[in-house]
């Protein structure tokens, strides 16, 4: 090994230890959520998803193309889970920590090719300095707070392995933008472009956050482009000219997407909250006042925040944080000593623009949605307290640098204790809702979540109280007056229960439960006529609806008088559920 080998050498061996050190605090600070249940939504898309049951039709190349736009890699990732664990959520958590610390690597090599690019000329670069500071930047990504969401609650996977495309997409195009001189032909038009479309279209099959991708390369390499370059002088002189269109594009596209909410995207899912108009005027408020005092204070972290809607273009909650984000991104852009500030600063914003515009999402505000964007937060941060501590001349360099360590190790034993409890909060549905319940105590879902969680406990008398606390909040919930509707039958309260079903068949007309379970408390009631046209109205719903046909062959041959049609109908229904309860009785009346 000759002496030009030495420093390559020490430099490897540094940087393994780094990324060693970010995979051991990885599952030391993940490690308590590997047995957690699942949560929330992850129930209904992995425990009662029917696609899960064989889990090796979704493992093809056909799925993955023909199903691009609804995320088909998300759920092949999910199928692979389901081979190899079937509903075992330890997997699930594996999978998704694992590519956490992936992320957490990947972050670390393209902030140390983000410091080396932008402080290029700068005469006290320093290498020790920026590999603090890439790693610095990594361990905060891995272990604030605010990734809980992404980490551990399973559905957010979408988060974390489009993450994985993204951030990998980006560290591809800085290796070779660091190479662009020396490259071949074919690599600067065939390789490259041929790589990054590959991961923008594996990575726009998890989460279509990667359509921001091509953006954000585009401002890499301008932020780094020499003043003297072509881009660079034409931007000078045409800055006012080009800021001016813009400005005016924004204003002419703003006004149109709030006055029709079909522009583009077309109108809202009538299942969501507020409708696109009042989601984009509510944006900035949680971009600024939200998502950014958290990255600021990790304290009061919620699954259901309660954000205020803003309804009015001129309302100040819509016009102060508007007016932050433009100070933040022209002081940005007016930084004297290097152009990294300009372009963290627009990551954060560009990264959150899809979840944080024209696409109306279902919740104002939601802690997963941070994971990718916030990385631009971590290295401003780093950036920021690394100049804070090396820029002062009175301490010597052996000082400054046990200041950084030390200040590192404090921020990070603080976070990471922070994302250990947080965890705790995720254990299970009822300590989850229960902490919702009083961060937000006037919002009717985390009641109504937490009525659910004490209902599938086998705590019927607590799930009645929050079930019956949510009622009086909101009446017309289908799944709040369904469920209440199932727990009064369940303790013989027939005309409660009654009532309920009433209610929720008003709500919901179509739900074929809704009309069997009528059917089963006038078959009870000895209402017979009534239980029939309920109990078929179920199978005109759903013909495969085996309960329902189950029970009009109960009615049928022992309380209509029709033994016929009710061995019709106890034969259909053994033929849909032949493991259903007696069936070894109603098959003895079946020929």
């Amino acid at each position: 090994m000759n002496r030009d080998d030495k420093p390559d050498s020490a430099k490897i061996k540094i940087q393994v230890q780094c990324c060693s050190l970010i995979a051991l605090l990885g599952l030391v600070i993940y490690g308590n959520h590997l047995r957690n249940a699942f949560q929330f939504d992850s129930v209904a898309y992995i425990v009662n998803n029917p696609n899960l049951e064989h889990p090796k039709e979704l493992l093809t190349l056909k799925f993955l193309v023909s199903e691009l736009k609804s995320r088909s890699l998300l759920r092949m990732s999910m199928a692979i889970n389901a081979a190899l664990g079937g509903d075992q959520p330890f997997g699930y958590h594996l999978f998704n920590l694992t590519f956490h610390i992936f992320n957490a690597l990947l972050l670390f090599f393209i902030t140390e090719k983000i410091c080396r690019s932008f402080f290029r000329d700068r005469d006290d670069r320093d290498d020790s300095k920026i590999r603090g500071a890439s790693l610095a930047t990594a361990l905060l990504f891995l272990c604030h707070p605010l990734q809980t969401e992404s980490v551990v609650y399973i559905i957010s996977r979408s988060e974390v392995l489009s993450a994985t495309f993204y951030l990998g997409g980006f560290f591809l195009f800085q290796c070779f933008w660091e190479q662009r001189r020396s490259a071949s032909r074919a690599m600067k038009f065939v390789g490259l472009p041929g790589a990054l479309l590959l991961v923008f279209f594996l990575g726009f099959s998890v989460k279509q956050t990667l359509i921001t991708l091509p953006a954000i390369l585009h401002l890499y390499a301008l932020c780094l482009s020499d003043r003297e370059s072509g881009a660079m002088r034409f931007l000078q002189r045409w800055k006012w000219v080009l800021a001016g269109i813009l400005l005016t594009a924004f204003i002419i596209l703003l006004r149109k997407l709030l006055a029709d909410e079909s522009f583009l995207i077309g109108p809202s899912n009538p299942e969501e909250m507020v409708g696109r108009k009042k989601y984009m005027l509510s944006q900035p408020w949680v971009l600024i006042f939200y998502y950014l005092k958290l990255l600021w204070f990790p304290v009061n972290l919620n699954i259901d925040p309660d954000i205020a809607v803003v309804t009015h273009v001129l309302s100040w909650r819509f016009l102060t944080p508007v007016a932050f984000i433009g100070a933040l991104v022209f002081l940005s852009a007016k930084a004297s000593q290097s152009r990294i500030y300009f372009f963290v600063v627009c990551w954060f914003f560009i990264v959150l623009s899809p979840s944080s515009s024209i696409v109306t999402l279902h919740d104002l505000a939601a802690e997963h949605r941070v994971y990718l964007a916030s990385c631009g937060f971590y290295l401003i941060l780093t950036l920021s307290l690394w100049q804070g501590i090396f820029n002062r001349r009175r301490f010597s360099a052996p000082v400054k640098k046990a200041m950084a360590f030390s200040l590192l190790v404090i921020l990070v034993g603080a976070l990471g204790t922070m994302t250990v409890k947080r965890n705790l909060t995720w254990r299970s549905e009822r300590t989850l809702w229960e902490d919702a319940r009083i961060k937000s105590p006037n919002l009717v879902r985390p009641v109504i979540n937490l009525g659910r969680a004490y209902s599938l406990a086998g705590q019927t008398g607590r799930a009645i109280f929050y079930y019956e606390t949510a009622l009086k909040k909101a009446p017309a919930v289908f799944a709040l007056n369904y469920n209440l509707g199932e727990l009064y039958q369940q303790q013989g309260r027939g005309e409660e229960a009654l009532q309920r079903f009433r209610v929720a068949e008003m709500l919901s007309p179509h739900v074929p439960e809704v009309n069997e379970k009528l059917g089963e408390i006038y078959m009870k009631t000895e209402q017979y006529d009534l239980a029939d046209r309920y109990f078929k109205r179920a199978i005109e719903l759903n013909p495969k609806y085996a309960v329902a046909f189950r029970n009009l062959g109960i009615l049928n041959y022992y309380h209509l008088n029709r033994p016929k049609q009710g061995i019709v109908y106890f034969s259909r229904s053994l033929t849909l559920d032949p493991g259903q309860p007696e069936a070894d009785k109603i098959s003895r009346l079946t020929p």
